[in-house]
């Protein structure tokens, strides 16, 4: 082939004992040296042969990387440069179906001798900052994540984050995996960051080899040490991508729940008649739940919109959807070919098309239509028969048909629906919501949809008109719940007040995660709550109120209408969804409210499938709202925003009604006050409406004359400072 050759890396983690230091002797033990390991590459048993592999795919070398445990594998294939992504993508798939995990990344090839695998990651930022939910999505499929920490400030570069895991074997991953990824335009540096606090008898046996290596080999021969050992070196080697524990993952077993549970599980025992939407704040345990249900389910197919979403290219958007439903083959290169031919036809001949075009968006609706039929395929036949005996009606006659069981109907499940801002891929929302209408009306599959956008209800009712939906929510723990878990994964750890403090963090399961492994790592519960609220409070203003006046601008609503949200929810648990939208900062006019909720500032509930109440984004921004309010100069240039608005308010309304009375004057001839329209009176009509228009008059401008009042002392305030 004349294609070039191109050449990668992929990371294999639990190939020797981590070396914790120089006297770590374990990986003495372990036999699998060079020859070995190449022979499990190459011989099919680890990866695909490469006879079976895509792209001339052939293995150079490997590199065993002994203190992190791990060894990296350089490889070599053949692809047209402009497909090159694409390609690699390709023989990702591969190999991760051979295994049941690959992570790639640009790793750091580094041979410091005196530089150890840590628990902890220092992650350098070569642009713009990132927020810590981006990191934590990047760096948690490597294992359990105890704390990550952004830098407070620096005079000078690099900013970075501090990640600490809870194992060595985690951080040692994640490192060889993620070093030099680049997320939105931000490429990630990371280094081994040791302890702060300095280890004595380490130190001491580091600094001492002559005495501490043979103490060592003594302490091996004991048969406990010998135990660790073998459990440490050689039964890891047999066991690949062992996951953490995580000890609060298992929230869809809550007793709280399982009345929603029942529920759902009495909705999939009938025949299909309508929606079913899971709904709940952002860290419920949605999709864990959804999972538990449907377990057993063999019929399934689950969808999960955010991994679709989070892809670069059209390529690898229809790849991962074609994946997820087990849709193959999918022509990627004829899209790119397509699209290439579509843009020089344009550009040559001025015709935007010459019918060649493999749109996304087509290849979308082909493999939604595919998975349609295959679904049909597998539906019990009589359940389909019945739908459409149902729909047809033709006959009064009752006509006999075959029972099925409706365990065998098939279950469509959509994961996070609707939950990201997706202005440029908005036409996967409309082809997943037709295709559920189509499954469901003809009594094909059960279709879940699940989502903490309320705003789904809309959007799925305009595609599956006068149907009512079924909903299940889920909520937070409550208090009582939130207590008991905190009590029973702390162990012990600085428990005092601790119910106080819970009830403040709320249940949200992210929040109590983090909590308790500030506890574990020494802090007060009330010291690690506070560390919490300011991180929030932080959150909250960036994002409700923006870093600087040209960052407010790119923010989808006011302050003040954030502001105003805010100061109820501080006085209030919830408040009236129509309070606040029919208020004067908003007018009627529900976006801004909606463009809070997808920012997770807030929650929307439902009452009947409509908006009925807003609660803070999550229970700890309670508390962080709270202290925003309570920052006396902050608050003032917010109400000093406030009055402002309001003086403009009144004083629009007072305009409005001077125009109305000044056009009603013009009515009069100026002669003798005589109206115009003759009868030398004022029709009682005119004079009830010039009547009610001065008092409507008087009422505003009182209220402008307090606003503006209100205006000159928080001026005073703001500019000297003493609030």
């Amino acid at each position: 082939t004349d294609s070039p050759l191109h050449y990668g890396k992929f990371y294999f983690d639990n190939i020797y004992p981590i070396k914790i230091g120089s006297f770590d002797i374990r990986h003495r033990f372990v036999r699998s040296n060079r020859s070995i390991l190449e022979y499990k590459i190459k011989s099919g048993k680890w990866i695909p042969q490469e006879s079976t592999m895509p792209y001339e795919f052939k293995v150079e070398s490997i590199e065993p990387r002994k203190k992190e445990g791990g060894m990296f594998v350089n490889f070599s294939f053949r692809s047209d440069p402009k497909l090159k992504e694409s390609a690699l993508e390709e023989i990702e798939n591969h190999i991760k179906d051979h295994l049941t995990e690959n992570k790639l990344g640009e790793p750091f090839i580094e041979d410091l001798v005196q530089r150890y695998p840590a628990s902890r990651l220092r992650v350098e930022f070569k642009g713009p900052d990132i927020q810590i939910e981006s990191l934590f999505y990047t760096f948690r499929k490597y294992g359990l994540i105890r704390d990550i920490t952004l830098q407070e400030s620096a005079k000078e570069p690099p900013r970075f984050a501090m990640i600490i895991y809870s194992s060595m074997r985690s951080a040692a991953s994640a490192r060889n995996c993620v070093h030099g990824k680049i997320i939105n335009s931000t490429k990630l540096n990371i280094f081994y960051e040791q302890p702060l606090k300095s280890n004595l008898i380490y130190n001491w046996m580091v600094a001492h080899p002559r005495i501490s290596v043979p103490l060592i080999a003594a302490i091996v021969a004991e048969y406990r040490i010998y135990q660790w050992l073998k459990r440490q070196a050689f039964e890891r080697i047999l066991y690949w991508n062992k996951l953490s524990y995580d000890p609060l993952a298992d929230i869809s077993t809550w007793k709280e729940r399982e009345q929603e549970e029942q529920k759902l599980r009495n909705w999939l025992k009938e025949p299909p008649e309508t929606f079913i939407i899971l709904m709940g704040p952002p860290g419920t345990g949605k999709s864990r739940f959804i999972e538990k249900v449907t377990q057993d389910k063999k019929n399934k197919i689950v969808i999960k919109c955010d991994e679709i979403l989070n892809s670069h290219t059209e390529n690898e958007f229809i790849l991962k959807l074609a994946k997820q439903v087990g849709y193959f083959p999918v022509f990627s290169i004829l899209i790119s070919m397509s699209n290439l031919i579509d843009g020089l036809a344009g550009a040559m001949i001025g015709n935007k098309t010459l019918g060649f075009t493999s749109s996304s968006d087509s290849e979308i609706k082909k493999i939604l239509d595919t998975l349609a039929i295959a679904l049909h395929d597998l539906a019990p036949p009589n359940s389909i028969t019945r739908k459409h005996q149902k729909k047809s009606n033709k006959s009064a006659e009752p006509q006999f048909i075959e029972s099925y069981d409706p365990a065998n109907i098939p279950i469509v499940v959509i994961d996070s629906f609707m939950t990201k801002d997706t202005t440029e891929r908005d036409e996967i929302w409309n082809h997943l919501a037709k295709l559920a209408a189509l499954l469901v009306d003809n009594g094909v599959a059960h279709v879940v949809f699940v989502s903490s956008n309320v705003g789904i209800v809309k959007s799925l009712s305009k595609v599956f008109p006068n149907r009512t939906f079924n909903y299940c929510n889920l909520t937070d723990a409550p208090t009582e719940r939130a207590v008991n878990l905190v009590k029973t994964n702390v162990d012990g750890h600085n428990i005092e007040e601790l119910e106080e403090q819970v009830k403040v963090l709320g249940g949200r399961v992210t929040d109590l995660r983090v909590f308790i492994n500030k506890i574990r790592s020494g802090q007060t519960p009330q010291d690690a709550l506070n560390d919490l609220i300011t991180k929030a409070n932080i959150e909250i203003r960036k994002i409700g109120f923006g870093d600087d006046t040209d960052d407010a601008k790119t923010i989808p609503w006011k302050g003040i209408q954030f502001w105003k949200v805010m100061k109820e929810l501080v006085q209030n648990d919830h408040v009236s969804y129509d309070a606040i939208k029919f208020s004067a900062f908003f007018n009627g006019d529900d976006t801004a409210i909606r463009a809070m909720e997808e920012a997770e500032l807030i929650t929307i509930l439902q009452l009947s499938g409509r908006p009925d109440q807003i609660q803070p984004g999550k229970p700890l921004y309670k508390a962080a709202f709270a202290q925003i309010r309570s920052d006396s100069l902050f608050a003032a240039t917010m109400e000093l925003q406030t009055a402002q608005f309001m003086l403009s308010f009144e004083t629009a309304k007072i305009t409005k009604c001077e125009e109305e009375l000044e056009k009603l004057g013009q009515l009069f001839v100026k002669q003798e006050g005589k109206w115009l329209l003759g009868g030398g009176h004022v029709p009682a009509s005119v004079d009830e409406r010039v009547k009610f228009l001065l008092a409507r008059l008087q009422k505003h401008h009182t209220s402008a004359e307090k606003w503006q009042m209100e205006v000159d002392r928080l001026k005073k305030a703001v500019i000297s400072g003493s609030v």
